[in-house]
């Protein structure tokens, strides 16, 4: 790659991040990729970080933030000429230090209208909160969390039947020629910042009982919670002692028929294979479930199999 090409350091961790990343590849030089966590054990296998196993792919060095300490990435982007640090879906607040290290600029993409959803789940938080507009925000970073002056910022929309994977492809989508476009402006010394502006809402990271679904809630706040966390960590629900995943979900219209007296969390059989959720004014239909142990598997199948039981409750504590 010639001399002039500018140099390039991506952080990151997410499969979101990979084709970003790979975008910025073929115009620039990634010198190096910095990951937040390495492999991951499910089941017994090993999980490859999905930017680690990219960049090796293409023969970029690798470090790990989560074992290297700052001083060190410091040192090595200095020394490594970095022009520009871009991030996206890194999960660690970085340094000022670290920030300043790059000759240009270090920036950040995050999904979210800054200056809301700041923090570390803001996909998942918009659609549990049934967000319908939503943005992608360039910002250079400032060494506070999400607070740097804006780049750039591109709306999209979000579906009411978008689950999360159809929003981060949206943002891939939106944010990929976004980014390209402020590398443009920042080698260019073109860009205009600005300060964020309007009210200011926070994000915060899943917590291990974020994904128990309350069949208390109404049935949108239920379908939101599974296309917010599906497929993973899946939103969840107990049959007696099985924590059960609801992986795909819809709501009911009022014109099926179904009793409006049912307790919430009560399962219901009907048109023949088809099951549905009492909710707090309604029905969700249960579409794709994962039993432990098992694979996703339609609820007509799991009906046919005696796995779903009509008339038990879900529960999100099996102790009650």
């Amino acid at each position: 790659m010639p001399f002039d090409v500018p140099r390039i350091a991506v952080f990151g961790s997410s499969p979101i991040s990979v084709p970003v990343f790979d975008a910025l590849r073929t115009r620039f030089h990634v010198v190096v990729a910095v990951v937040s966590e390495g492999p991951r054990i499910r089941r017994g296998r090993v999980l490859p970080n999905p930017v680690q196993e990219w960049a090796q792919l293409h023969s970029i060095p690798v470090l790990n933030g989560a074992e290297v300490s700052e001083e060190v990435l410091t040192t090595r982007l200095v020394n490594d000429a970095i022009d520009i640090l871009f991030l996206l879906s890194y999960g660690r607040l970085l340094s000022q230090l670290l920030l300043d290290a790059p000759r240009i600029a270090s920036i950040n993409l995050h999904p979210s209208p800054l200056p809301r959803y700041r923090g570390a789940a803001p996909i998942q938080r918009q659609i549990m909160d049934g967000c319908t507009q939503s943005a992608v925000s360039i910002i250079r970073m400032n060494g506070l969390l999400d607070r740097g002056e804006l780049l750039a910022q591109e709306p999209f929309a979000i579906a009411g039947s978008d689950y999360r994977a159809d929003v981060e492809a949206s943002i891939v989508r939106v944010g990929t020629p976004l980014a390209l476009h402020v590398f443009d402006q920042l080698l260019q010394s073109s860009t205009t910042p600005l300060q964020q502006t309007g009210a200011a809402s926070y994000a915060p990271k899943l917590e291990p009982d974020d994904d128990l679904i309350d069949w208390a809630h109404s049935v949108a706040q239920t379908y939101n919670l599974v296309r917010a966390l599906s497929p993973e960590p899946g939103a969840c629900a107990y049959q007696g002692m099985a924590r059960v995943k609801i992986l795909r979900a819809a709501p009911l219209s009022v014109e099926v028929g179904l009793p409006a007296d049912t307790p919430s969390g009560m399962v219901t059989q009907f048109l023949r294979r088809r099951a549905a959720v009492r909710c707090s004014d309604g029905w969700l239909e249960l579409l794709e479930l994962q039993f432990p142990g098992g694979t996703p598997m339609s609820a007509t199948d799991l009906l046919n199999g005696r796995r779903i039981v009509p008339g038990t409750i879900l529960r999100r504590d099996p102790s009650t």
